[in-house]
């Protein structure tokens, strides 16, 4: 009954029925300023301090070690190369059959990796959303159309296949060296983001439509699994996206 009249606070006709009518005129209301001038809780800081502490040396963890700079480019950059060969090489291990190619959003790579000693701090500031490996099947012809999908946003992290970007075409594709069968299938690992509905590549939402396997498995978990295996890693560029009308090896910085 108190929140009925409350809704009719300041109204010049009270709601009809029997009971009281609560009209509220004024609603005076403190603010207090939160700022680093506020002291710290004792308890609540001893209640803390252990996690921190053991949060802050899981974060130290060196996995490998970068021997020069990792960045985004366009069609292709050395970051991007990183990370999309840590998926595919990782999920070959994982998946229930062979993965051939492998594909991630630029936009998903969120912070440049500076050469010297890789941090598990690095892999979360690079990968801080919680997507999940995901296996879609694509045929020839969708994998082909796919990479003009690719070609409409000036290239993306891929692994396993090559490719070349012509204006808005995608030309002289090929899986593992050979040119795309469009009647075989050939096994993709992405992240359920994409998958699922995000980014604008419609057909991994056909393909993710069909039966799939997704993994239990974070793509920076995977990225963490393959820098653990390495002492070091270096910025390679390898033509795997290049330019029709330009060279395309050169770059790989911001």
């Amino acid at each position: 009954m108190l929140a009925a009249a409350l809704l009719w606070a300041g109204c010049d006709r009270a709601p009809a029925g029997p009971g009281p009518v609560l009209t509220v005129r004024e609603a005076p209301v403190d603010f207090t300023l939160m700022d680093d001038g506020i002291e710290p809780a004792a308890d609540i800081e001893a209640l803390i301090a252990p996690y921190r502490e053991r949060l802050g040396e899981q974060l130290a963890e060196v996995l490998a070690h970068a021997a020069g700079e990792f960045g985004k480019d366009e069609p292709e950059g050395t970051l991007e190369n990183l990370v999309a060969d840590a998926l595919l090489d990782v999920v070959q291990d994982l998946a229930a059959d062979t993965v051939h190619v492998a594909l991630l959003n630029d936009g998903g790579l969120r912070v440049p990796i500076a050469g010297g000693p890789i941090l598990m701090r690095h892999a979360y500031e690079l990968l801080p959303f919680e997507n999940y490996v995901t296996v879609l099947s694509l045929s020839g012809s969708q994998l082909e159309r796919l990479a003009d999908e690719i070609a409409l946003s000036g290239g993306e992290p891929i692994a396993g296949w090559t490719m070349e970007l012509d204006g808005d075409d995608a030309v002289d594709v090929r899986v593992g060296g050979q040119a795309i069968d469009p009647a075989l299938t050939y096994r993709l690992a992405t992240v359920d983001y994409l998958a699922d509905g995000g980014g604008t590549w419609t057909v991994l939402w056909e393909a993710a439509a069909q039966p799939r396997e997704d993994l239990d498995v974070l793509i920076r978990d995977v990225f963490v699994a393959y820098l653990r295996e390495r002492d070091a890693v270096a910025p390679t560029l390898d033509g795997r996206v290049r330019d029709a009308n330009g060279p395309g090896t050169e770059g790989g910085g911001e």
